[in-house]
């Protein structure tokens, strides 16, 4: 039998509007953007929910989702991130009427009328700027500066934190001092409704990013959490007939990066090769046509590209950092990520062993079934309603 508490926050429920950041997802999205890019259009297609609005800024590029219906556009002219999530955000609740405001890329609004919920994806921004990066730059201080003192202001304030892992959980209340029962462990998805692409187009795109077969796919970054630089040591350490090529997708700012240095005084400038952005397409193919993923971070909050490899049937090398062994369990092959001889002999174990290799693609394809997009919408909505009742 339903209390009359219980019609009164039904009633709170179906009537409410919720509006959700998704300047993230705009321009060229990574991480926290995949995260936003992905949540939209499996909440869209959930009936029992309220009205739903996207909050997006001009400025950041085009409509992520052109073809999504369902979804209001809510447009905002925040010119840089900072201001855009302390000032305009909060405005863009006010005019939407929204009754919740999900801010979904760490930091959320130290003043805000209108209550909100943030997805804090982990605690690792909280760290000497020197073990984040290998080059300082003044726009980079300022923002390493706005998260560092920030995001736990944000989301002291926040009516629910969402995280993706227990892992993280644990970290923000150590490093965040956030209260145990105002945080939400909501893990990330893979995206089961689309199929893999055929073998003739995954050639077609590594013919036309100059990519030979065999190789090993790692990620480029300037962030040294990523362990790009004892990844390269690790690979000059394997014999070109396990894997001819090195392929570092996502490395944007190599002016930036000691990575281009690092490859010419090892010798391995035939043998490794860089990619700035690619398109998830492009990303989809690289994976397909890779040997093997190589991601030995130093930590991580979830481990998004463990999972899209296990969903694409890839062996994956990695480490037992942060929230990794939740995610991956045995279904991967784990190296010291500090010792690049440790990385080589798990790359080569796998690159050399047919049986092996298979054996791993295929527990984490398995365990890749229990991590659906469907699932976080589900969840992140239950959050939302949590987070009205509260009011």
């Amino acid at each position: 039998m339903k209390t009359r508490e219980n019609e009164s926050n039904e009633r709170v429920w179906k009537n409410s509007i919720i509006l959700i950041d998704g300047r993230p997802a705009q321009g060229r999205p990574r991480g926290m953007g995949i995260y936003v890019l992905r949540l939209l259009p499996a909440l869209a297609v959930i009936s029992e929910r309220p009205e739903i609005r996207v909050a997006l800024a001009r400025c950041a590029g085009p409509d992520p989702w052109p073809g999504l219906k369902g979804i209001e556009r809510v447009w905002g002219s925040g010119k840089n991130t900072i201001l855009w999530e302390q000032r305009e955000l909060p405005r863009l609740a006010v005019r939407s009427q929204a009754s919740l405001l999900h801010c979904t890329a760490n930091a959320s609004p130290w003043k805000s009328e209108v209550p909100h919920v943030v997805t804090v994806h982990d605690a690792i921004f909280i760290r000497k700027l020197t073990q984040i990066s290998g080059a300082v730059y003044p726009r980079q201080l300022l923002a390493h500066y706005y998260y560092y003192y920030g995001v736990a202001r944000g989301a002291g304030r926040a009516k629910l934190v969402l995280t993706d892992s227990e892992y993280s959980r644990l970290e923000l209340i150590k490093k965040l001092r956030l209260k145990p029962g105002n945080i939400r462990v909501i893990p990330l998805g893979v995206p089961h409704q689309l199929a893999s692409l055929h073998e003739s187009e995954v050639g077609k795109i590594l013919g036309e990013l100059k990519i030979p077969r065999p190789y090993v796919l790692g990620f480029g970054a300037i962030d040294l959490r990523k362990n790009t630089a004892n990844l390269v040591r690790a690979f000059a350490q394997l014999p070109p007939r396990a894997a001819a090529t090195l392929v570092l997708a996502g490395l944007e700012m190599a002016r930036r990066s000691r990575i281009p240095k690092l490859v010419n005084n090892l010798g391995l400038k035939d043998r490794v090769r860089t990619l700035n952005y690619v398109t998830e397409k492009e990303l989809m193919a690289l994976y397909q046509g890779a040997a093997v993923l190589a991601y030995p971070t130093r930590a991580e909050g979830f481990g998004l590209p463990v999972l899209q490899a296990f969903y694409l049937g890839v062996p994956v090398v990695t480490s037992e950092a942060g929230s990794i062994p939740e995610l991956a369990g045995k279904a991967v092959c784990y190296a010291d990520p500090e010792n690049p001889y440790s990385i080589a002999r798990a790359l080569l174990s796998v690159l050399i062993d047919p049986p092996k290799a298979h054996a791993l693609a295929m527990a984490g394809r398995l365990r890749s079934e229990g991590f659906t997009w469907e699932t976080t919408a589900r969840k992140t909505l239950g959050a939302y309603q949590e987070a009205l009742s509260a009011r």
